[in-house]
């Protein structure tokens, strides 16, 4: 039997061990000096010190932009020394009277000065090293390291199916953490969420009415393959993918998106389930042969011919990340965006050119042309290779200089029309860039299974593995690497096939939580560890308040008046987020909610709807409690039952009725999925 005072003993001398450098630091202490560099000292450096000492202007050779580059120090030596502040060259040039003092013309505060000391000193010649040795400047554009994290011990099994692996991750994370998850939600709240989830609207009541009287046990999962095998599951991911893509644009492009199949392709592609690997290498090619692949030249027409914007449209689908920000430099803040990463994508799409074909519309491809060059902040021409984030680079030949291209027909699959004629097809080179680009981003690219099983995740869950999800770099590393990196190369083995991803993430542990946590404070959303409540789309709002006001007359869309479509484009306009980094309520959606006529129609007695069934209600009683069940698909409890009636009671008519449904359609519970 040990001796308590010798166990001790031994706890002294590993404690000093790790404040000295003697050794490794525990996984423990490196999570808290991330977590102290990431809140106080990064936002600091980058407010205070960013314009004279970043990666495109690094004054005395100094960049602070990172925790791996101050390591490094500058010109004249170290910035720092580890637990060493008052010796530390980064802390004496920013006391008050220092001579040079930093920033020039600016004072820090005594709580600036404070954080930095305080971060020095925290600072062991151990954490230094083993930072300095895996810098997010890897060669992996992945970013998928995480500083701070305990490599996961979860291995799974090649038998494994990956709702049982995704459990396997989570529920390691719950324990490391000591995290009781949540308990498992009730049935109707269920059904409610699985089909806001994968058909876009909450079920009718005799939807409800079916599940809960059928008595299998396996009558969830039967719910959901029926559900994705279904036409309006097909419809709503194309909806989502719609607005993911190509953004909202108003009622003009909306139209002009049907008229030109953009949005059939979408569906169809859906239905019919196929790879997506192959429908984002149709929408970089667009030259559709007809059929499913009809409409697919869309995504890059509505760009106009310009180049860039269909770049940045494409880089957050096929790598996950936005590369605007490397327009004039390289990014800033994620250091392996670089400046040639997007003039690269730009210059593979930018031979292309829109056309009107009597076949409709069409993006041509010029087999010449398009080799330019880039500045950077140094004003350094650099010529714009085809080179991609996901390391691979596009071959071509440059002209040399002085020498003049000719665009002739040998250099064509289909040549273009000639001068002054109007083209019959689009023009098709023997080298087509756009080709090349499909093929560098969609096969051994691990970056486009990463994207989309990350956006899937965050469209079910809440929140992606990396958040935001379109934002899958070095700074923002996901919160469960090896399970992102398993869940992509699962997805990729099998075909990329959307259908089982959806299937697999709804059927884990995780997806069937409650959202109420079983302790407080609640633990951090992105532990997975209960329902994460999301915001309804302006589709998934627009279709469930007319579910269950009575205005859809069922499931399907019967209206085409113009009234209904001003509906509709009146909820997208009010509520256009799809995949919010953060979401707030805005004071518009508020008024409209408020005093909308629109909105105020949906709750007016006619032909059998809601207001009309609970107004033959006699007893206020029942009436509330029918009012609870029609609208949030569950009945009152007992304040709310007591403090209904007495509302009731006191606004006798259809006026009370209204406004006791209004008060349910507008709260939280029923805007968000929970």
């Amino acid at each position: 039997m040990s001796h308590p005072n010798l166990l001790r003993h031994a706890a002294a001398l590993l404690c000093a061990a790790v404040a000295f450098g003697w050794g490794a630091p525990t996984p423990q202490a490196v999570a808290a000096e991330d977590a102290f560099w990431s809140a106080h000292v990064e936002p600091l450096l980058q407010a205070k010190c960013s314009r004279c000492h970043s990666p495109t202007k690094s004054r005395s050779g100094l960049d602070l932009s990172s925790f791996q580059s101050i390591l490094r120090g500058g010109d004249h030596g170290a910035a720092v020394l580890p637990g060493r502040p008052d010796d530390s060259p980064m802390v004496r040039l920013v006391e008050m009277g220092a001579d040079p003092h930093m920033p020039p013309k600016e004072q820090l505060s005594r709580e600036e000065i404070g954080l930095l000391r305080t971060w020095v000193q925290r600072l062991t010649n151990s954490a230094t090293a083993s930072a300095t040795t895996s810098s997010t400047e890897s060669k992996d554009p992945i970013g998928a390291d995480t500083p701070g994290k305990v490599p996961s011990r979860v291995h799974p099994r090649a038998s494994w199916t990956p709702e049982r692996a995704i459990d396997a991750f989570l529920e390691e994370g719950w324990r490391n953490q000591r995290i009781q998850p949540a308990k498992a939600t009730d049935d109707v709240s269920w059904l409610r969420r699985i089909h806001l989830d994968l058909v876009g609207r909450i079920p009718t009541a005799v939807e409800r009415q079916q599940f809960l009287r059928d008595r299998r046990r396996d009558r969830r999962q039967r719910m959901v393959d029926a559900l994705l095998a279904s036409p309006e599951h097909a419809r709503h991911l194309a909806e989502v993918m719609d607005t993911v893509l190509m953004g909202r644009r108003g009622t003009e492009w909306e139209t002009k998106r049907r008229d030109n199949h953009w949005q059939a392709f979408l569906e169809t592609s859906f239905r019919e389930n196929r790879p997506w690997d192959a429908v984002v290498h149709d929408l970089i090619v667009a030259r559709p042969e007809g059929g499913v692949d009809r409409g697919a030249q869309w995504f890059l027409y509505e760009r106009r011919n310009n180049a860039q914007a269909m770049a940045e449209a494409l880089a957050p689908v096929v790598f996950g990340v936005q590369i605007q920000c490397a327009q004039c430099h390289d990014h800033m803040v994620a250091r392996e965006i670089k400046q040639a990463h997007y003039w690269g994508l730009v210059a593979a799409l930018n031979r292309s050119k829109n056309v009107d074909t009597p076949n409709g519309p069409g993006v041509s491809e010029s087999a010449i042309g398009g080799f330019a060059s880039f500045a950077n902040l140094r004003k350094e021409s650099q010529p714009a290779l085809m080179t991609l984030f996901n390391g691979r680079t596009i071959p071509e030949t440059w002209p040399k200089e002085g020498e003049k291209e000719t665009d002739e027909p040998a250099k064509y699959q289909t040549p273009p029309a000639p001068a002054k004629e109007a083209p019959q097809v689009v023009a098709v080179p023997r080298f087509s860039r756009r080709a090349a680009l499909a093929e560098a981003v969609t096969r051994d690219n691990p970056l486009l299974a990463r994207a989309m099983v990350n956006r899937i995740w965050a469209l079910l869950l809440g929140r992606g593995l990396v958040h935001p999800v379109e934002l899958m770099d070095s700074k923002h590393p996901p919160s469960h690497p090896e399970l992102l990196d398993w869940l992509a190369e699962d997805f990729a083995r099998n075909g990329y096939d959307v259908r089982r991803l959806i299937r697999a993430i709804v059927r884990t542990r995780a997806y069937q939580l409650d959202s109420r946590p079983l302790a407080e404070p609640a633990p951090a959303p992105e532990t997975f560890s209960r329902a994460i409540e999301k915001p309804l789309t302006a589709e998934q709002l627009y279709r469930s308040l007319r579910i269950a006001t009575g205005d859809a007359g069922g499931t399907s869309e019967t209206k085409t008046d113009r009234a209904e479509a001003t509906l509709r484009q009146a909820f997208i306009r009010q509520f256009p987020d799809v995949f919010p980094a953060e979401y707030n309520a805005t004071l518009q959606q508020a008024m409209f909610l408020s005093n909308s006529p629109l909105f105020d129609a949906l709750l007016q007695p006619r032909d059998g709807n809601l207001i009309s069934r609970l107004e033959a209600i006699q007893d206020p009683r029942e009436r509330v409690r029918q009012t609870f069940v029609e609208v949030l698909g569950r009945g009152p409890d007992r304040v709310e039952q007591d403090e209904s009636q007495r509302y009731l009671e006191a606004h006798p008519g259809a006026a009370g009725t209204r406004h006791l449904a209004w008060a349910l359609l507008t709260g939280t519970e029923f805007q968000t999925n929970h």
